[in-house]
């Protein structure tokens, strides 16, 4: 979630805490039956897929992104917007990626979606250095 901080900071904890419930239940409403969806830390969430492209898991993504955009929060005559950042990564079968691997790779794009103005989904790509032979 984009600058949650700051809302706990405006509003306070409780708000804050009713803040995660309501972008939780928005997300399960999009979310594909069987996808695995949990609290990572703080205010980052972790959605594991099987089975999908990383160009499936990327439409996915905006659908969530967009969805939660639409759905302010209005608690105490308040309405509170929220926006996402998403990385998204893609385990490789021919790699030996570790959960860990592919949550750093996640983490990663998730940087870059917040480096280039947050509210958008980015995905993990490698990037290859050319060695030059001499």
């Amino acid at each position: 979630m984009d600058y949650f901080k700051k809302v706990n900071d405006t509003y306070g904890h409780y708000t804050g805490d009713q803040v995660l419930v309501h972008v939780v239940k928005a997300c399960q409403s999009v979310l594909p039956k069987g996808a695995l969806f949990a609290r990572y830390g703080g205010e980052e969430f972790v959605l594991a897929l099987k089975g999908y492209t990383s160009s499936e898991a990327e439409v996915l993504a905006n659908q969530l992104r967009r969805h939660v955009e639409t759905q302010p929060l209005r608690i105490n005559e308040e309405t509170i917007s929220v926006t996402l950042s998403l990385g998204v990564a893609q385990a490789a079968k021919q790699e030996n990626d570790t959960l860990d691997d592919l949550l750093n790779k996640a983490d990663i794009a998730l940087y870059a979606a917040k480096q280039n103005g947050r509210n958008q989904v980015r995905l993990y790509e490698e990037k290859k250095e050319m060695l030059k032979r001499t």
